[in-house]
């Protein structure tokens, strides 16, 4: 029995030691996006015009880009190119690829009013659902 009770108590170990809580993100963000395996989620859908500091986590299983498009089309209407099966980035304001699993990093943008895309560019990754809108609002 006691064999048992410590095998199990190392698994135990093991996997809380591998399933580790994701890096802080500084103070002065203000939106939190996180990616996963195929969704992109904001914690507001809504900012004011000015310097917009995005706080990225990566707590999906691959490599995701963040793509920020200022646009008038709806999230999921953005045009595909077939051969790269990737959106179209017209309008792409700011751009950060290779955003590995488990990182966690900052990006800012100066952003004017309007209507905006996040999306994942990776390839096919932004047709599985890897999108979501941002409304910035003028001052």
């Amino acid at each position: 029995m006691i064999p048992r009770l410590l095998v199990g108590l190392c698994l135990l170990t093991l996997v809380a030691s591998c399933s580790q809580a994701p890096e802080a993100l500084p103070a002065d963000v203000n939106v939190i996006l996180e990616f996963k395996e195929y969704t992109v989620t904001l914690n507001t859908p809504t900012v004011k015009a000015g310097i917009v500091k995005f706080g990225i986590r990566n707590l999906g299983t691959m490599v995701h880009d963040f793509d920020l498009i200022k646009t008038d089309l709806a999230p999921d209407k953005l045009e595909i190119d077939g051969a790269s099966a990737k959106a179209k980035t017209d309008g792409l304001v700011k751009q950060m690829i290779n955003i590995a699993q488990g990182r966690v990093t900052t990006l800012s943008a100066d952003l004017a009013a309007g209507h905006y895309v996040i999306i994942c560019n990776v390839a096919g990754h932004y047709q599985l659902g890897m999108r979501a809108e941002l409304t910035v609002q003028p001052n």
